[in-house]
């Protein structure tokens, strides 16, 4: 089996991360307040992306519902950093500042592919501009931002996990533009882990740490 092949395969694309949610959300229960609230609707969240834009999806590809599901879940996919960002700034309005801060790329990024069209007509090209936007965002948010945080240590950590996550993609879709091997795909999913699977729980780990220390 070619990883191109499981990078397709529903079972890890779709169940598995609809799997890791069920048991993120049952987990959620056990804790209180904000850990409990950010695991519940963000791991409901990440299991109908996993859906909504997988092979079992009831909604029909190339369809502009397909492109609003698609878009709705990239930036509520960002949201969910952006709360945890905003509760290691301590900043008022938190979650409207979040809703802001999500929308940054989304923009940026159509604004670039109005202006180069191949871009916006190449589905790779794409994805490598939001991924190469987002890691240069979320990296002058480390450089400017998160030093001068109420909560340093929250604001670094998740926010170098970000980094984490889009440089792997980065790596992935630099190596599939200018190789095609196969073996980027592998990188991939390891990017695809880390948003679908990890995420979450790493997120509520770091704010239940927060609410002990």
């Amino acid at each position: 089996m070619s990883f191109r092949t499981l990078y397709d395969s529903p079972l890890v694309a779709t169940l598995l991360p609809c799997v890791a949610s069920a048991v993120v959300i049952a987990l959620a229960q056990r804790k209180r307040g904000l850990v409990r609230a950010y695991g519940t609707v963000f791991g409901a969240a990440i299991a109908a992306d996993a859906f909504l834009n997988g092979a079992w999806s009831p909604v029909k590809p190339g369809t502009a519902w397909a492109t609003a599901v698609a878009v709705f879940f990239v930036i509520f996919g960002d949201f969910r950093y952006f709360v945890v960002l905003q509760e290691g700034l301590h900043t008022a309005h938190k979650l409207v500042r979040a809703a802001a801060w999500a929308f940054v790329v989304p923009v940026t990024s159509q604004l670039v592919r109005w202006r180069f069209p191949r871009i916006e007509h190449d589905e790779r090209s794409t994805f490598l501009l939001y991924e190469l936007l987002f890691f240069a965002l979320a990296g002058a948010i480390d450089v400017l931002l998160v030093g001068r945080a109420r909560d340093v240590r929250l604001a670094r950590a998740a926010t170098r996990f970000e980094l984490l996550q889009y440089g792997t993609w980065i790596a992935a879709d630099v190596g599939l533009v200018l190789t095609a091997h196969d073996v980027f795909y592998l990188v991939r999913i390891a990017a695809n882990l880390l948003y679908y699977v990890a995420f979450v729980p790493v997120m509520m780990r770091l704010l239940e740490r927060r609410e002990t220390a």
